[in-house]
């Protein structure tokens, strides 16, 4: 079945170019929308938007670092250009693909907003799902390699999440070094 879904996406790269072309955006390019999503929240210089992007980020961080020491060594598995001929869109190292980095990052981050604030964080899944099945049109992910990113990235926001009131004080840390660091700075909301 992974399979059959990876060939029913990627069979559908090289037929138009324009679709080609926005499928590589989201695929390589989207991620750095949804960070400066994230990058936006901490400088509106709100506490309540400062904690939900430290919390974010530390999602972000906790997952990718679980799928990338742990999760991707133990299942070692190859990407889809590696064993098959696939229409490959942009370039990428062949190494282990399970689970995606990018949609891992992705997940991470639209789950994390979406606990905190509904309307923004549809919209961020909406941009990690459209990571997912880019990774896949291109060529460089099986669908069950988004899947895993998906389950791992919303596990480890959901603890983070219940977590939260243990780890305030964390965050408060690096709120209070930012304002003090910019409270000079004009131009810098803090509250």
């Amino acid at each position: 079945m992974n399979d059959r879904l990876f060939e029913l996406l990627n069979d559908m790269a090289g037929r138009f170019d324009s679709v080609d072309d926005w499928m590589e955006f989201f695929a390589q390019d989207m991620i750095w929308l949804m960070l400066g999503i994230v990058v936006i929240l901490w400088f509106t210089g709100k506490t309540s938007n400062q904690k939900l992007a430290f919390f974010s980020g530390l999602s972000a961080a906790l997952s990718l670092l679980l799928a990338s020491w742990l999760v991707s060594p133990m299942a070692n598995h190859p990407r889809p250009f590696v064993g098959h001929t696939v229409h490959l869109l942009i370039r990428h190292a062949a190494d282990p693909s399970f689970p995606s980095d990018h949609a891992t990052l992705a997940f991470s981050l639209a789950f994390s907003v979406l606990f905190v604030k509904r309307r923004l964080g549809t919209l961020l899944l909406a941009m990690a799902v459209l990571v997912g099945i880019s990774r896949i049109y291109v060529g460089v992910h099986y669908p069950g390699d988004i899947l895993g990113a998906m389950l791992l990235s919303g596990i480890i926001a959901f603890a983070v999440r219940k977590n939260r009131e243990r780890m305030d004080g964390l965050s408060m840390i690096f709120i209070r070094l930012y304002r003090k660091l910019t409270g000079k700075l004009k131009f810098l909301p803090h509250s």
